[in-house]
């Protein structure tokens, strides 16, 4: 529903300007800095961890010109954008149940169907072509994983906010260029895991996390 609502808040932004519509791709460098807390069955044993690191992402885009001299936009992610992945062994903490839960479990984190809503302006710096951003982002975490339990976790929407600065340069040929350094926060979500022959499963709460971005975009105005 989330999802739904942003494409057709963005639809509608593109569509109420009469200005210059424009299209494009970015690349991005994503670090994120995220923690969570894994609930193990019926021991209910607690298993804190924290992860961070750095994933490239592919996005298109499309922008129509505002009042203000910026630019409203709709970028969207069309694929499952791996940003992390995990590969441990543990042993079975869960005695007093009749499934083993040791093994080796490895899996990845996914990016997967993101829609972002956002706004850029320019504002008067020393440095020509100046804009600062905002936008809204509806993102859904994917969860590919392989445990030693066989246990499947169910994957969970959730939305962050951004902002950002940048620098756009345009070109004669109606081609532009931009560079854009942007700090992201996402709230958290809680993953359920299946349950296993005696009706009892993990959980996983990831605890609101935050990326910091550099994003590089080129595009065509028409």
């Amino acid at each position: 529903m989330k999802k739904t609502i942003l494409t057709a808040l963005g639809m509608m932004f593109i569509a109420s300007s009469a200005f210059a519509v424009s299209i494009g791709v970015s690349g991005t460098a994503v670090y994120y800095d995220a923690s969570g807390t894994e609930t193990t069955k019926s021991s209910s044993q607690k298993n804190e961890k924290s992860e961070n690191g750095v994933a490239p992402i592919a996005s298109i885009f499309l922008e129509a010109d505002n009042n203000q001299g910026g630019v409203f936009g709709i970028e969207v992610i069309p694929y499952g954008a791996k940003v992390a992945d995990f590969d441990n062994a543990r042993t079975d903490t869960d005695t007093d149940d009749s499934s083993d839960t040791s093994g080796n479990n490895k899996g990845d984190i996914n990016f997967k169907n993101a829609i972002t809503l956002y706004v850029e302006n320019p504002i008067d710096t020393a440095i020509d072509g100046s804009f600062i951003k905002f936008g809204l982002s509806s993102v859904l975490i994917e969860t590919d994983e392989s445990l030693a339990t066989g246990s499947t976790y169910d994957d969970e929407r959730i939305m962050g906010v951004m902002v950002g600065l940048g620098k756009k340069t345009n070109r004669s040929d109606g081609t532009f260029v931009k560079v854009v350094g942007e700090i992201a926060r996402y709230q958290g979500a809680t993953f359920d895991g299946s349950n296993d022959s005696d009706s009892v499963k993990n959980t996983i709460d990831l605890d609101d996390f935050t990326t910091a971005n550099i994003r590089f975009s080129v595009g065509k105005s028409f």
